[in-house]
């Protein structure tokens, strides 16, 4: 979800992996209905760094990545990990407690590059362990501050003496924000939320990632499992590339809603050139034995195989995302050489996910580039300089709908990454 994360829903359907499941459901092809609101919303997908909209992700580029999958769906791609020979477990949480040695906060109000409408915080009542399992919970910033600080007169000041309380992303006036008068009228984020990351204590370079989580209901709640780059080897974003294994929406009655899950790799030569929409795959979820099922009524296994050969995504049995590292990235995207250089000369045939990636676990709500495309049902406008204020100003149609008690959480009961490089010295015991 970094700096705008993109989810398009251009569905592809699943195909069977070797991920063993004890759920009874099933994954199905959409209804021409569903086809029609999933082409609808081809805008999602066009937007890019800082909430601009990428030039080159217009419709029709969309609509043309959506014929492809099409084509695709009867065709079960091969695991990526084939060939692999061994593999080794190198992180596993069970949550029997919240470790903050392994999970880092972000602490920002910066809105994640999206003008999104919460802030970060390191909080127990919105990151926090019950009964085995994590917890990130949205709540009401007005329950910290106090309500009328919310829209009038109020501040944020998010820098701190202590290490693991001080601001990490000033970007966006993102570590002191004040609402009122002397912010243009503009209220403080209204939403208080988590984002998690292991960039201090875990990273990966080839191997498996399996999160087993529940997704969060209620409207405008963007729930994310994603990853980023340690040391941007080939430069800022998206150059380093951007994993994303899963992300979704809260909504049950949207454009895009719960019962949609989206993978996507980002990766271009600045933040104008992301070639996501080559890399971007959704699955609708159906229940079998009753209508309207979600990601939100239980517990799924999201996962991830990555080797020097591809990437792949799923969820539970069926594959979410297939990308096969068979040409370099530069030419994957068709670039134009003689305008634009080449950030993955000095990498191999999978650069830039050649390289380190952290894990990443939030909760983010709204934003105005584009992840929630403008429509009548949707209190704020992506293009309206208060639009924080019209979704906060709204609350009484959006608040009912968010899961009682830790429903409307991202929950994850466990986490396990296995290494496939046998270069890793975590391996050699």
């Amino acid at each position: 979800m970094l700096l705008y994360q993109a989810s398009v829903l251009l569905l592809s359907a699943a195909s069977l992996s070797v991920i063993p499941s004890t759920v009874a459901f099933e994954y199905r092809a959409p209804t021409p209905d569903e086809l029609q609101k999933l082409k609808a919303t081809a805008f999602r997908a066009a937007h890019h760094h800082y909430h601009h909209h990428h030039p080159h992700a217009h419709p029709y580029a969309a609509a043309k990545h959506y014929a492809q999958q099409l084509q695709r769906q009867q065709q079960a791609p091969p695991s990526s990990s084939a060939g692999v020979d061994e593999e080794c477990l190198v992180f596993e949480d069970q949550f029997e407690q919240f470790n903050l040695k392994t999970w880092q906060h972000e602490i920002t109000l910066s809105g994640g590059g999206n003008w999104e409408f919460q802030y970060y915080t390191n909080n127990r009542s919105n990151s926090f362990v019950e009964n085995g399992v994590l917890y990130l919970k949205p709540t009401l910033t007005s329950m910290t501050v106090g309500e009328q600080a919310v829209t009038d007169d109020g501040k944020i000041t998010l820098w701190s003496g202590q290490p693991s309380e001080d601001c990490t992303d000033n970007s966006n006036y993102g570590c002191d924000r004040s609402s009122g008068a002397v912010a243009d009228g503009n209220y403080l984020n209204p939403i208080q939320s988590a984002r998690i990351r292991t960039i201090d204590s875990v990273s990966l370079r080839y191997g498996r990632v399996e999160v087993r989580a529940r997704m969060p209901i209620g409207d405008w709640l963007w729930p994310a499992i994603w990853m980023m780059p340690k040391y941007s080897s080939y430069g800022s974003w998206p150059a380093s590339g951007e994993i994303d294994i899963a992300e979704g929406v809260g909504n049950r009655n949207f454009i895009a809603n719960a019962s949609t899950i989206s993978s996507t790799l980002h990766w271009g030569p600045n933040a104008y050139l992301d070639e996501y929409l080559r890399t971007s795959e959704s699955i609708v979820f159906d229940s079998g034995n009753r209508r309207n099922g979600t990601w939100a009524d239980d517990f799924h296994t999201y996962g991830l195989e990555w080797t020097p050969n591809g990437i792949r995504t799923y969820v539970d049995t069926a594959t979410i995302l297939q990308v096969d590292f068979d040409q370099p990235a530069f030419e994957r995207g068709e670039f134009d050489a003689n305008t634009t250089m080449n950030p993955w000369k000095s990498g191999n045939l999978s650069a830039p996910f050649d390289q380190e990636f952290f894990l990443i676990l939030n909760v983010a709500v709204g934003g105005t580039n584009g992840y929630f495309p403008d429509d009548k049902a949707k209190p704020w406008q992506n293009d309206n300089a208060h639009a924080m204020n019209q979704f906060y100003n709204a609350r009484d149609t959006w608040l009912p709908t968010w899961g009682e008690g830790n429903r409307r959480a991202l929950a994850i009961d466990w986490i396990r990454m296995w290494s496939f490089d046998k270069n890793d010295t975590r391996c050699r015991t």
